[in-house]
């Protein structure tokens, strides 16, 4: 009774080796797969934590293995063992640091993505705002004071916050570059460009009107006979490179959207490109 209870424990044993052995190597060839095709391709943040679940059970089965493994390598050469052993360290090595590397890099990607859309969401009534003045058509002298005096505090917080989300886009853009591969991650950086040129052209006409309202507070001072001359000579330049600036935007968004770059539709709506 003793001798087959033995046995039946045995058995149950060599079968449970067996069985995580099955698993411990269909989980390397998936590990391995996963890690050839994120060197070829690059990684997402969905790959990055499958390869890690699978490395979970990769070393979870390899803890329970150990044992009978080292048994059955006790009966290699020394020479064989030692070459075996210092080749399985090797790759473990690196492919644990290269995914380490990776992981990092992609988490701080998707932080970075993050804290963009929180930093847009927040900038978005303040745009909207500053373009809401700039666009208005004051009717009379006093209309025009009027709006560049509420226009001056719009342009520094629309400014401050388009700097912001431009500083985000460099981030993003030097944290791509350095992903070897890029993988999706790359298909993002022709639509980083054009933002970044549109960014730069907005920070461009919000210093031109910032000009515009300086000007504009040294009108009241000026005897009335010579404000017309003041204006022509003064502000009208500058009115006409704030709408050369506005035209030169379009056109950078005209020839993103014929080179088929991706951006949100909100972006060319809002320059009037369908």
């Amino acid at each position: 009774m003793e001798i087959e209870s033995r046995g039946r424990i045995r058995r149950m044993k060599l079968f449970s080796t067996r069985f995580l052995c099955i698993v411990w190597l269909v989980d390397s060839v998936a590990f391995t797969w996963l890690f050839i095709y994120i060197v070829l391709h690059g990684s997402t943040p969905e790959r990055t934590q499958l390869m890690s679940d699978l490395g979970a059970v990769w070393g979870g089965t390899a803890a329970f293995l150990i044992g009978p493994f080292w048994k059955a390598m006790k009966q290699w050469p020394a020479r064989r063992r030692t070459f075996f052993l210092s080749g399985l360290l090797i790759i473990v090595a690196v492919a644990g640091g290269w995914f380490w590397v990776r992981a990092r890099q992609t988490a701080k990607l998707e932080t970075l993505f993050k804290e963009d859309q929180e930093v847009e969401r927040n900038a978005a009534p303040k745009k909207q705002r500053f373009m809401q003045l700039t666009r208005e058509n004051p009717k009379d002298y006093a209309e025009y004071l009027q709006r560049c005096a509420e226009l001056e505090p719009a342009i520094n917080d629309y400014e401050a916050s388009e700097r912001q989300v431009d500083n985000l886009l460099g981030q993003m853009q030097q944290q791509i570059s350095e992903l070897k591969p890029q993988a999706s991650y790359g298909s993002l950086l022709p639509g980083f460009a054009v933002l970044r040129a549109v960014f730069a052209k907005d920070m461009e006409g919000a210093e031109a009107y910032r000009r515009e309202t300086e000007y504009a507070k040294q009108l009241p001072g000026i005897p009335v006979a010579e404000r017309v001359q003041f204006y022509n000579a003064n502000i009208q330049p500058v009115v006409e490179q704030e709408y050369k600036i506005a035209q030169e935007e379009i056109a950078i968004l005209k020839d993103a959207k014929m080179r088929g770059v991706t951006l949100p539709e909100s972006v060319y709506q809002g320059a009037g490109i369908k």
